[in-house]
């Protein structure tokens, strides 16, 4: 058994566990993976040549999963302003305009891209009632899931045409659609059986496409967007955490736009 497989047999009992247990737990983990995925984002932006504020993302990252464990969805515009804020005085007052456009933006970015899906992450487990929150969240993290497994899988089998081959050489057209078969039909088929068994409550056929087909593109993009940064800095993997997955946004990359595009579906369509 390779330490891929090893490493996800291991992973995903603890990630299911800590979910079931829910805001605290689940709260806690989500702001520690956080933050080493912010010191590895603003590690691969020193790598292209920036000088990012690292601690005030990192600030960001714990504002927004406090406010994600609160409920507290309102204060999000506060978060993202006062990053704005923080990363423009940092770079004036430590740089004096030197890429101060580039470094406050890649400040604010990273602080976002890695706490925004966070603090969605701690306010979909806990949207509605008799378990519609943990449905939706274990639903969009298996979808995410099978996606990455049909992709990788798919595309050592069947792969011929290059996806992005800039960017990931081994993405493959062919792998990125049976990623997106098997992502759609676990995200229909496990939110039908969770509707069955009575784990959450029922949702209909067509949100429950619409759902599996919003995670597993945007989990596809998320993953080509992180290979994206890491082109950018030359480097084949974020980290290393993980044996056989990299770093901890390598593990992440791909929930982290999807997400909080799940959460604010729900929010605007689902509540």
């Amino acid at each position: 058994m390779n330490q891929r497989v090893l490493s996800a047999l291991i992973a995903i009992p603890i990630a299911l566990l800590v979910i079931i247990l829910g805001r605290a737990y689940l709260a806690a983990a989500l702001l520690v993976f956080g933050i080493l995925a912010a010191r590895e984002f603003y590690s691969l932006a020193q790598l292209s040549g920036y000088s990012p504020a690292n601690y005030v993302g990192i600030l960001g990252i714990v504002a927004f999963v406090t406010f994600g464990y609160l409920g507290m969805h309102q204060s999000i515009g506060f978060v993202v302003a006062l990053l704005v804020v923080l990363s423009l005085v940092f770079q004036t007052l430590t740089l004096g305009g030197q890429k101060s456009i580039a470094n406050s933006a890649i400040t604010l970015l990273g602080s976002v891209y890695i706490g925004l899906p966070m603090a969605s992450a701690v306010m979909l487990r806990h949207t509605g009632e008799n378990g519609a929150g943990f449905g939706y969240l274990l639903v969009a993290i298996l979808t995410v899931w099978a996606t990455d497994t049909g992709a990788y899988f798919g595309g050592k089998a069947f792969g011929k045409r290059k996806l992005a081959p800039k960017l990931s050489p081994n993405k493959t057209c062919e792998g990125a659609i049976i990623g997106l078969a098997c992502g759609v039909a676990a995200g229909v088929i496990v939110r039908w059986l969770g509707s069955l068994l009575m784990w959450w409550p029922h949702l209909g056929f067509g949100h429950s496409l619409i759902l599996a087909v919003i995670t597993s593109v945007s989990g596809q993009m998320g993953d080509l967007a992180e290979s994206a940064f890491k082109r950018s800095a030359e480097v084949k993997d974020s980290g290393v955490f993980m044996p056989g997955h990299g770093g901890v946004l390598d593990r992440l990359d791909s929930l982290l736009l999807s997400i909080p595009l799940v959460y604010y579906y729900v929010r605007l369509f689902l509540s």
